[in-house]
């Protein structure tokens, strides 16, 4: 695999964010595989915009909700998986998520996806989930925790 891959393989991770934005790297970073880096280093490096990114995906997969913030730092980068080009994603069996716009022309969503959501929207089909780039402005607490409630039933 030659594109940029973060957090947990496809055989380990309970989700996959498909994100269209690759964050910036510290220097001393040489490889592609970035399965040991860690949330701290990244959001030091990117600043605000991806605490916010990793927040969001700590919020929507974490097992108990009132234990996010410790599962971003600490356990997403080892249960959650992240892609940035849909030829990664082939062979996973889980949950996906299709973040923002960006894959819609290869993954399209279907005419029978449930749609979640009221002003800010996502839509699933089982295993994908079309959702707005990870931004509270686009994806609120509101969508959050409609989305894990989704999820959790399922």
């Amino acid at each position: 695999m030659n594109e940029l891959w973060l957090g947990a393989s496809t055989e380990s991770a309970d989700y996959i964010f498909l994100l269209p934005n690759k964050p910036e790297f510290p220097s001393h970073f040489l490889t592609k595989d970035f399965t040991n880096a860690d949330v701290a280093t990244l959001i030091e490096v990117n600043g605000n915009h991806w605490r916010k990114i990793f927040t969001i995906m700590a919020k929507l997969a974490v097992p108990d909700d009132s234990t996010w913030r410790t599962f971003r730092d600490v356990d997403l980068l080892e249960r959650v998986g992240i892609a940035f080009s849909v030829d990664q994603i082939h062979n996973f069996k889980g949950i996906v998520f299709i973040v923002g716009k960006t894959f819609e022309s290869v993954y399209p969503v279907p005419d029978h996806a449930e749609l979640i959501g009221d002003k800010h929207q996502a839509k699933i089909s089982l295993p994908y989930i079309w959702c707005p780039y990870l931004d509270y402005r686009q994806f609120p607490n509101s969508l959050i925790e409609a989305l894990r409630e989704c999820i959790l039933e399922k």
